[in-house]
């Protein structure tokens, strides 16, 4: 039988209806014991809590997400030779983790789920693929939670790792927050093959500090040694940024109603676990005083989500799908709203600006001057970001349809943009918000202000497609330039002969530009505050404006590069320096910036 094929009609077979409620059988489970009322005893024996179980209780967990999965796919454990295709197999665990069952590809999972990229997934990949969403391996199968209470603290590798490269470089290793506080580690030697890059098992090395006993933990911080932690002795040994986890996690992972946490109970919890950095309060985005579940992040590389949908449920007392402040504690996000700057600074206006939409950026300005697109995220995420065209003076408003970063076309009528429909990619919209062509895999289009090229970011280069012809071509490709990433922040000078990039290395971001037709690229700043992706080249193609961290004002504001010239970047006074600003563009005229001010 073609096992392909059988599971290809699975797609149709298998509800997402059925796979949410599977799912829930999982995270209804505590170390495999249904949670009992408070007060009351569970039923069956509680794994022992001694300093000799060897047990994790994660391992339970994930055998309850085996059983889940196999019962989904019509008990695949009985058919273990058995193959699903690798991209129902994610979008079916997507919608099973989503709060609402939504359907979503997403082209980074895949390759988690189907290493050898064969496009099928066997189960033995399944259930490595379970691992890595519950935390208890890498991606790469390096462990995370070892035997004896030992775990890798990755949230500390997360931070390390700037440039997201699942690896730490010795620039990276020096400014990393264990050499803040007085520790004294030796980069090298940690790099045991000695290739100048720190993997996950080298980085939690036995004899290295990253690799962290709770067990020994939790016996010291048990003072009277009852073989559980109550509220006092968990404030007295969590440090401060930590401290806010105690409240949430007694009630949510305390099963027998004891008001402590014992070793296995510590373990589960929020508290016990390393694979994030739980100090960095989630962010209410849409201002209702509650969490969703895909508010429920703390880093920027939303990772194992099943862990994540876990210890949302767990935390989640009334099952309402929301976390309000007594559940978990949050802060909420700051608001963007969209300004229309003149160019002499006399003017500076408001003219966007919604509940709706917390999040904003990508602002382009229509040759004309007329029109402005920019994109707006809704709590929900980018993946259901929109479009909006306003014009000049605010006056009129208009969602197109979904995608991130606009760009114009010169004639008005077409704009450049990214959409996440069939995998991250670049697209030539029409304003009325129907697709006129997706161009490639990429991100951060840009049209060229003569309207003959469009230029993009794919595979750590630099792409140009050609509208006339409809072809790509590589402008500057990823073994012809030093860094790490490359930005989604591509800008075209007026007189579309150079292009200018940002290059993230070690030892910062720089703003670098190149003449388009040649392979070399010109270094003109490093910046090593935080930089914003969108930049602009002033209309007499001498300058670039873009935000960056401004130490002596303590925010990010708008600032104004010399191309040509060797002098360090100055503040753009004219948008005023009290506001925080975030993305930005400028009118082809050169009359008017606009801004995203957060506030």
């Amino acid at each position: 039988m073609d096992h392909r094929s059988r599971y290809d009609r699975d797609r149709d077979r298998l509800s997402v209806s059925i796979a949410i409620a599977v799912f829930f059988c999982v995270v209804s489970f505590s170390a495999g014991l249904v949670s009992p009322a408070r007060g009351q005893t569970p039923e069956g024996p509680e794994p022992a809590a001694s300093a000799t179980t060897p047990t994790d209780p994660f391992q339970i967990v994930l055998q309850r997400a085996v059983e889940a999965m196999d019962e989904s796919y019509d008990s695949w454990n009985f058919r273990p030779e058995e193959t699903v295709d690798s991209t129902n197999f994610t979008i079916n665990y997507i919608a099973s983790l989503s709060t609402d069952g939504q359907r979503r590809l997403d082209r980074v999972m895949i390759l988690h789920a189907d290493p050898n990229q064969d496009r099928l997934v066997t189960r033995e990949e399944a259930i490595r693929f379970l691992e890595t969403q519950l935390g208890i391996r890498w991606v790469n199968q390096d462990p995370l939670r070892l035997a004896e209470g030992r775990v890798v603290d990755f949230a500390a590798f997360l931070r390390a790792d700037r440039d997201q490269d699942d690896a730490i470089s010795p620039q990276e290793f020096a400014v990393a927050p264990w050499n803040n506080d007085g520790t004294k580690v030796d980069f090298t030697s940690l790099d045991a093959n000695h290739d100048g890059l720190l993997s996950v098992s080298e980085y939690a090395s036995a004899d290295g500090p990253n690799l962290l006993d709770l067990r020994t933990w939790f016996q010291q911080a048990d003072r009277d040694r009852d073989e559980k932690l109550d509220e006092n002795e968990l404030a007295a040994s969590l440090p401060i940024n930590r401290q806010h986890l105690i409240s949430s996690n007694l009630h949510a992972f305390d099963d027998d109603g004891d008001r402590r946490l014992s070793w296995n109970e510590y373990q589960l919890s929020m508290i016990g676990n390393f694979n994030y950095p739980w100090d960095s309060l989630p962010q209410d985005k849409d201002h209702d005083d509650a969490l969703t579940f895909e508010e429920f992040s703390f880093h920027p590389r939303d990772l194992f989500q099943l862990q994540k949908r876990y210890y949302f449920h767990r935390l989640d007392r009334n099952g309402d799908q929301r976390l309000t402040i007594d559940e978990f504690s949050f802060e909420n996000q700051p608001s963007m709203s969209l300004f229309r700057i003149t160019a002499n600074g006399e003017e500076i206006d408001k003219i966007y600006a919604s509940p709706r939409f917390p999040i904003l950026g990508g602002p382009s300005v229509s040759a004309d001057g007329h029109t402005i697109l920019f994109h707006v995220i809704p709590p929900q995420g980018e993946h259901k970001a929109l479009i909006v065209q306003i014009s000049h003076d605010g006056g009129e408003t208009r969602e197109i349809g979904h995608g991130l970063m606009p760009s114009w076309a010169p004639s008005g009528s077409l704009f450049a943009c990214s959409r996440y429909e069939g995998g991250a990619g670049v697209w030539i919209m029409r304003t009325d918000g129907n697709a006129d062509q997706r161009i490639d895999d990429g991100w951060g289009a840009v049209w060229s202000p003569d309207g003959r090229s469009i230029a993009y970011t794919n595979d750590n280069s630099v792409r140009i497609f050609d509208v006339s012809s409809r072809t790509s071509r590589v402008a500057l490709a990823k073994s012809e330039h030093p860094y790490r990433y490359l930005n989604p922040s591509l800008a075209w000078s007026p007189d579309s002969r150079r292009l200018s990039f940002q290059g993230v290395s070690d030892g910062g971001v720089d703003i670098a530009w190149m003449n388009v037709g040649e392979a070399a690229s010109h270094v003109r700043f490093r910046a090593v505050e935080s930089l914003s992706a969108d930049m602009a080249w002033t209309v007499d193609g001498q300058s670039l404006l873009f935000s960056m961290h401004s130490p002596r004002y303590g925010r990010r504001l708008i600032h104004k590069l010399l191309v040509d010239s060797e002098e360090p970047p100055t503040i753009f006074a004219e948008a005023g320096t009290a506001t925080t600003w975030s993305d930005l563009g400028i009118s082809p005229n050169g009359e008017f910036v606009v801004a995203v001010a957060v506030e």
